[in-house]
């Protein structure tokens, strides 16, 4: 299938409005494996710009380039504080908005009427199947892609969701990169998205435990399967 019918599919499995919402990031399909790698993400939607949060996530998802056309200097021109320039030969380009970043819009857009939201990764290689993603990376690890560097991990002063799911617990290297994202927000700054009743979900204070851990949920499992999740700890009111 071509790239752009495979977009067009998701697009049309995604439920969600994709009205007003934009998605942004760097895009790479390695010329030997196959394997893509996306990083940089960033969510937009409203008329404004401002950093609302970022996500600490496991991996991307779904989510697909639109087009090849080279996003870099709009984004460049909107003088973003996280914006990370790309390196020679990379660019921006938009992206589909796949089901959970649509999720996420729609749960910021309950409290506000625009903003940025930056998606990060414990590792940037592309599969929407977390359990092959990371049998992938095992075989991955030392491709120049898989993982943000220290310096491309920009917090700025907003608040930072831990929202990886349970797989540090199981894989040292993840829980290495869990604990180094962790260390580079400010600690006053760090939320998760915990369990709060049944089948409700809600983002809440965290706090690193002796390891420099934060446990948290993944959203693909908060918003789905007949669970909610609320914005709880960053309500605007």
């Amino acid at each position: 299938m071509s790239l752009q019918g495979m977009c067009r599919m998701v697009l049309r499995t995604n439920k969600v409005n994709v009205m007003n919402m934009k998605c942004f990031a760097r895009w790479e399909q390695d010329s030997g494996s196959g394997v893509c790698f996306r990083d940089q993400t960033i969510l937009q939607f409203g008329n404004s710009w401002k950093l609302l949060a970022s996500f600490v996530l496991l991996n991307p998802g779904s989510a697909l380039p639109l087009d090849e056309v080279d996003q870099t200097e709009y984004l460049r021109s909107k003088t973003l504080p996280f914006f990370v320039e790309p390196s020679p030969g990379e660019t921006y380009v938009e992206f589909s908005i796949d089901r959970l970043m649509g999720d996420v819009i729609k749960l910021f857009s309950s409290e506000y009427s625009g903003g940025t939201i930056r998606l990060l990764n414990l590792f940037n290689l592309k599969n929407q199947d977390s359990n092959e993603a990371v049998e992938q990376l095992l075989s991955n690890q030392l491709h120049p892609k898989i993982f943000s560097k220290n310096h491309e991990i920009i917090f700025c002063d907003a608040p930072v969701i831990i929202a990886s799911g349970g797989h540090a617990n199981n894989y040292p290297k993840i829980k290495q990169e869990l604990i180094r994202h962790i260390s580079l927000a400010k600690e006053e700054n760090l939320y998760r998205i915990a369990a709060v009743d049944n089948k409700q979900f809600s983002i809440v204070k965290a706090e690193p435990d002796g390891k420099g851990l934060v446990y948290s949920y993944h959203p693909s499992y908060t918003f789905k399967y007949g669970n909610t999740t609320d914005i709880g700890e960053l309500s605007a009111n």
